[in-house]
């Protein structure tokens, strides 16, 4: 199950360069992978590419 972000395809490059999160690069996030432990991090990855 997958959601649409809004990030830049530039944004999706940083997340996974600089963070090791992947997304796939028009922006979709894959919401069944995201669990209460790598909830935090992966927003505060978010943020610091917004």
């Amino acid at each position: 199950m997958f959601s649409f972000s809004g990030l830049t395809k530039e944004q999706v490059l940083r997340l996974r360069e600089e963070f090791g999160v992947y997304a796939v690069a028009s922006g979709r996030v894959n919401v069944a992978g995201m669990t209460p432990d790598n909830m935090a991090p992966l927003c505060e990855a978010i943020v610091a590419v917004l």
